[in-house]
Parts: C-alpha cells; sequence; structure tokens
C-alpha cells in the first residue's frame, strides 16, 4: 500500500508533481463549489434583515448566524448588488442622481466589458441573484485554496495530502474569514499562484504548459488588480516580487547561457504580464474621472502611512499575535484588547514569524554541508523582515511608499502573514525532507518552546486587561495548542502531515465558525414595505429619501429606484450638486461613505459620525426637497406632517415603516 502511495505521487522528470497530484485536490475544491452553488449556499450574512423583518426562525439560516460587523458585504455590496440585478446590470447604477460607475471599487456585475475579469461575478449574469450569491463566494475561495495547495504541491511534490490540508487552513485564516470578499482572497490567491506557475516555468521543457500557466496568471492579475483594495493587494505583490527575484536568481543568471535560458523559459509570463498590466491600464484610463474622483475624496484619499506604527497601535502585540483568541468565539461588542471590533481583530496565525529563526538554521546548515546557496529561501526570509520592519522601525518612510506599504494599514498588513504561511511551511518541511536529522526535533522544540512562552505572556495580558473575551473565547487552548504543535512537528522528519493536521485544527477552530451558512440572499424587494415601494413607483416614477435607519438606505439601494441614499465610493457631482449647491458641506460629504437622513429643519446640513458615515437632515418643507425629492420611506416619525401625505403603513416583523409623498405646503410658523 505504502509502495502503491509512492508511486502515485512520484514526480515527474523534472521534479514537478505528476497530474494526479496536480489535479485531485482542486477537482475536489471545484465539485464542493459546484454543490454548494447548485444548492446556493454562500457565507453571506444578509440574513441580518431577517432580524427586522422576520419572525421565529430564518429558514435560510442552514448553519449559524449573521455578522452585523459584516456590514460591508450584507449592507454595501449586496444591496448595490441587487440594484444592479434590479437595474439590468448597468455600467453605471443610476440610483445616486448622476449615477454611479458600477465597475470601480465595488466589484458588481455588470455589462462592461472588464467583468470578463471578474470571473466571481458571472454567476449573477448567467445564474441569476441566487445562485449568483454562492457563486461570488465560492469561486474566490476556491482561487485561494486552489494557488496555495499547487504552490505547497510544486514545493513538495511527494505531499498532495499535507499540501491540501495547509491551503484549506491558509482560506480559514481569520484575515480573510472576517474580511471575506473578492478584493481580500484573489490577491493572495494570484500570488500563490504565479510563484507556484513560475517555478513551474522555470523547470518544464515544454512549451505548452508554460503558456496554459501564462495566460492564466496574467488573466488573473488583472482580476486581482481591478479590485483596487490596496491593503490586501500590496503585500501579496511584495511577496511575489521578492520570491520571483529569489527564482530568477537561483538560476545563476550570471553563468554563460542561464540568463538566456532563464527568460526564454519566463517569456511567456513576461508577456502575459505586459499583457495584463495594458489591460490594467487601459481600464484605468476609460474610468479616469472616476479614479480621480477616487483619489480626491477626503476619506480614504491618498493615504499614506508611517513606517513603525505598531507598537503605538497595538503595544501589547495582542492583536497582531491573538490568534488563538481569535474573535470566532468572541460576541463581545466593546472594543478589546484585540481590537475594536471582531473585523478589526482578526489576524493570521503567524507561522513564517515563528518558524523563521528555525529556517535561517536551516538554510546555514545546509550551505556548510555544501548545498548551493537557495534563493527563494532568501528572499522569503527577506520579504518577510521587509514586513516587519514596516511594523517596528520607523524612518524610512520613502522606501515604505516606493514599495506601497504606506497604503495598508497595520491591521490589513497582517494579510501578509496569511501568504507567508503556506510558503514557509513548504521551505521549512522541504529543507527537513532534504536533510533529515533528529537533531531537527530540537530545533522545533526550542521553536515550540518560544511560542507558548508567547502564548503565556499573551494570556496574561489579556486575562488582565479585557477578560471578557476569554469568557467568550472557550476554545483557545485548543487553538493555542495546535499553534505549538504545529510549530514543534514542522522541523520533525516525516511529521509534515501531523503538522499540517494540527495547523488546520488550529484555523478550524479560530475561523470555521466566522460565517453562516445561508441559502439564497435576503432581497429587501420581497419584503411588504420592498412590495409597496415598487408598487408606488410602478404607478409614478419618482426620486427617493430614506429617513430613518440603515434599513431604509438599504430599501432605497435594493429597489434600485432613484434616490438620495446609499453608500457612494466618490460623490457624485450631479447629486451634491442638487443637494448642497453652494458646497458648503463638501469637507462632510466628499468621501466614500454611507449616506444616510434623519428629520431634521431646513435645508440639508450634514455632518459625519464617522469617517465612512454621512448624515444629513431632511426637512419635506425644504427648497431642496420640494425641487428634487418626490417620495420619503422611514422607519422614524417627523416631527411635523407638513409637506407629507401618508401613501401606506406598512408593519412585518418588528419593523414598521411608512411611506409618504412629498407635497407642496408651508412650515409652521412660517410667514
Amino acid at each position: 500500500m505504502i509502495e502503491g502511495y509512492r508511486r502515485w505521487v512520484e514526480p515527474r522528470a523534472w521534479g514537478l508533481p505528476n497530474w494526479r497530484v496536480v489535479t485531485w485536490f482542486p477537482l475536489l475544491a471545484v465539485l464542493g463549489s459546484v454543490l454548494f452553488i447548485v444548492l446556493e449556499i454562500s457565507g453571506t450574512s444578509s440574513g441580518a434583515y431577517w432580524m427586522s423583518f422576520g419572525t421565529g426562525t430564518d429558514p435560510n439560516a442552514l448553519l449559524g448566524g449573521p455578522r452585523l460587523i459584516r456590514s460591508d458585504e450584507w449592507l454595501v455590496q449586496q444591496s448595490w448588488i441587487i440594484s444592479q440585478s434590479r437595474q439590468g446590470f448597468p455600467s453605471v447604477n443610476e440610483t445616486f442622481p448622476g449615477g454611479m460607475d458600477a465597475t470601480v471599487l465595488m466589484e458588481l456585475p455588470n455589462t462592461d466589458w472588464s467583468t470578463l475579469f471578474r470571473p466571481h461575478m458571472w454567476g449573477y449574469l448567467l445564474l441569476g441573484l441566487q445562485h449568483g450569491s454562492a457563486w461570488q463566494w465560492w469561486i474566490p475561495a476556491l482561487g485561494l485554496v486552489s494557488g496555495a495547495y499547487l504552490l505547497l504541491v510544486v514545493l513538495m511534490p511527494r505531499r498532495p495530502l499535507t499540501a491540501a490540508l495547509v491551503a484549506t487552513a491558509v482560506w480559514l485564516s481569520p484575515i480573510f474569514q472576517w474580511w471575506y470578499g473578492p478584493n481580500s482572497l484573489w490577491p493572495t490567491a494570484w500570488a500563490l499562484l504565479a510563484l507556484a506557475g513560475t517555478i513551474w516555468m522555470l523547470r518544464d521543457d515544454r512549451l505548452w504548459p508554460r503558456i496554459v500557466w501564462a495566460v492564466v496568471i496574467g488573466w488573473l492579475a488583472v482580476t486581482a488588480a481591478i479590485g483596487l483594495y490596496v491593503p490586501f493587494q500590496a503585500p501579496p505583490v511584495l511577496i511575489f516580487v521578492f520570491c520571483f527575484v529569489g527564482l530568477v536568481l537561483n538560476e545563476r543568471p550570471w553563468r554563460k547561457g542561464r540568463l538566456r535560458r532563464a527568460v526564454t523559459r519566463l517569456a511567456p509570463l513576461l508577456i502575459a504580464g505586459a499583457a495584463a498590466i495594458g489591460v490594467v491600464v487601459t481600464w484605468a484610463l476609460t474610468r479616469s474621472s472616476v479614479l480621480t474622483a477616487v483619489q480626491s475624496t477626503v476619506y480614504p484619499g491618498a493615504r499614506s502611512d508611517p513606517t513603525g506604527q505598531l507598537l503605538n497601535q497595538d503595544p501589547t502585540l495582542l492583536g497582531i499575535a491573538g490568534a488563538p483568541w481569535g474573535q470566532t468565539f468572541s460576541t463581545v461588542g466593546a472594543p478589546t484588547a484585540l481590537g475594536p471590533n471582531p473585523s478589526e481583530s482578526a489576524t493570521a496565525i503567524l507561522l513564517a514569524v515563528f518558524v523563521v529563526p528555525g529556517l535561517i538554521y536551516l538554510v546555514v546548515r545546509a550551505v556548510r554541508r555544501g548545498s548551493r546557496v537557495d534563493f527563494l529561501d532568501i528572499a522569503a526570509i527577506a520579504v518577510l523582515l521587509v514586513v516587519l520592519a514596516f511594523l517596528l522601525v520607523p524612518g524610512w518612510d520613502p522606501v515604505a511608499r516606493l514599495l506601497l506599504l504606506d497604503k495598508v494599514p497595520v491591521a490589513r498588513l497582517r494579510v501578509a502573514f496569511a501568504a507567508l504561511l503556506p510558503l514557509y511551511f513548504a521551505l521549512v518541511v522541504r529543507r527537513v525532507d532534504e536533510m533529515p536529522s533528529r537533531r531537527l526535533a530540537i530545533v522545533g522544540g526550542i521553536s515550540g518552546l518560544a511560542v507558548a512562552i508567547l502564548t503565556v505572556v499573551l494570556w496574561r495580558e489579556l486575562a488582565a486587561v479585557s477578560p471578557a473575551v476569554l469568557q467568550a473565547a472557550r476554545l483557545w487552548p485548543v487553538a493555542a495548542v495546535a499553534i505549538v504543535a504545529t510549530v514543534c512537528l514542522t522541523f520533525v522528519p516525516r511529521a509534515a502531515p501531523v503538522a499540517a493536521g494540527t495547523l488546520l485544527v488550529a484555523s478550524l477552530v479560530i475561523g470555521a465558525a466566522v460565517n453562516p451558512f445561508y441559502r439564497g440572499v435576503y432581497d429587501l424587494n420581497t419584503t411588504h414595505v420592498g412590495k409597496a415601494m415598487d408598487a408606488v413607483e410602478k404607478a409614478k416614477p419618482g426620486t427617493w429619501v430614506g429617513v430613518g435607519s440603515y434599513l431604509t438606505m438599504a430599501l432605497v439601494m435594493q429597489t434600485g429606484v432613484r434616490g438620495f441614499d446609499g453608500v457612494q465610493t466618490y460623490p457624485p457631482e450631479k447629486m451634491w450638486h442638487e443637494i448642497d449647491p453652494g458646497d458648503t458641506d463638501e469637507q462632510v460629504w466628499n468621501r466614500l461613505a454611507h449616506v444616510r437622513w434623519t428629520w431634521g429643519s431646513g435645508e440639508p446640513d450634514f455632518a459625519d459620525p464617522q469617517r465612512d458615515q454621512i448624515l444629513g437632515n431632511f426637512d419635506a418643507c425644504s427648497a431642496f426637497a420640494q425641487k428634487y425629492v418626490d417620495y420619503v420611506v422611514s422607519d422614524e416619525a417627523p416631527p411635523a406632517r407638513s409637506c407629507l401625505k401618508v401613501l401606506d403603513d406598512v408593519d412585518q416583523g418588528a419593523t414598521e415603516m411608512q411611506i409618504y409623498r412629498v407635497v407642496p405646503g408651508v412650515r409652521k410658523g412660517a410667514p
């Protein structure tokens, strides 16, 4: 049996994994994704609306419950996606007066040519809203686990089971689960896949595999780039660039004929890279006015963070190194020592940091024994040191800006450790397999002991400053022990499968319960108030304002009507000219933000209670309302009914809403 398995995993002549090893796990992931898509099951938290409109148990909540903190997914993106569906998937969504470009920042389904490079959006166009939601959820996941797996088996061709376990653990990283979305998963998926492809192309003598790899890498490079969320793009790209240089140096280009050979092998990739850059530049040029508007906002604007800020923002290191406690278990609403909320607290298992001293020892040992320097090891160590230097060492801001690290907030830079996890696991195991020794158990024991000591120190600190987290995260000892075991076993010969298993246990404990299993997506157009708004709009189309809670904003967005509520990626010029013709509140509304309204008196006046929130006062008798607003939907009673005529009063679940028509009138007390 053992001999049969060895034959099954035997690498090809040039040291690359055979087709069985390459395909079995990605095909398994494809089958799983297809099953979930057919059943319309995803991890959306849009079931949050059931809390307002439903009664009893949500029949579509199959496992777990919605995560309200993930409002960027269920409130923002899903609302705009449903709006796109209602409007026929246009390139410019017409809800805001003047429209909003649906091809920039929001990852929305549309019929623009750039959708060819957004495979996660195809499901909406081909299968409709409900299946499309599941498609959007699982396609980026498929890309991430496949990219991680392929990198692992290219570096460890005889260890497909180990690679599958580690790849799954990468996907379950808390930083991915709490920030789950195409623009957070694709950049890391691309970087890992591109590294695997680069190694393959440098080794394989055949042309057609190199062309296939180049096409896939180039196409997904565009996918990752046009997501336009730099905090999750810059770290994986930096890792790829460092490691790509290391792989090229491994070809010893300074020797006669070696540079030409490397360039020839990589020519398809270089051509694909140039083509990808051309596509991205074309995409950007055709949206230059929108991109300029985004860059000109007050928030996020042209943000640039200084170096060496980790200890200022996370002095106890509980935020960055608090993976054992996660936030999967913690339902603590108030800020904790881990972070201000579960999403901002999300981190990754710092395997790369924990094993890098041992990897350095393995590299030095190999060189002393006559092995040539492997520049991939050197590059991996170097890029980790650069990331740690950005976090800990101030004073080199110009270089950090050149590397785009200044665009990455400290908490988001944790994605680098998730991307480095499979690379470091494979590099250590590969070195251990090449030169096994019982003494390596000592290296593993010392590394594991250091992690155990760090965990105890952090536990004592957490018990002192945020004991509520410990009470909520009851399974943290399981995660902590699993992480320590992983670090130890990674250095033990023939223990890699067990190390991968303990790593997966840690990831399951920390990240598996973050998102629910939910059937379909909750569409507010199916609610009583959504249907009432549709009836009013069909009778006489008009422009709407939602006044009150976030529900009214979501209704205006999801119904696809023309309105002044929603989440803007940049301020539509026409809309804000109508609301604030004198631009007196430009510093408030010129930002990426939720645009909401509350009842007030007089012309619109705006405040920014949070940097991504714009709250305006609405008076139906104001000149703005009388000229530009036809209907109001509200879940709060107005202070007066002047200039408002009730069209409908709708109750559903715990929510009562009124629909008004704006009518001419005179405010009480006016001359």
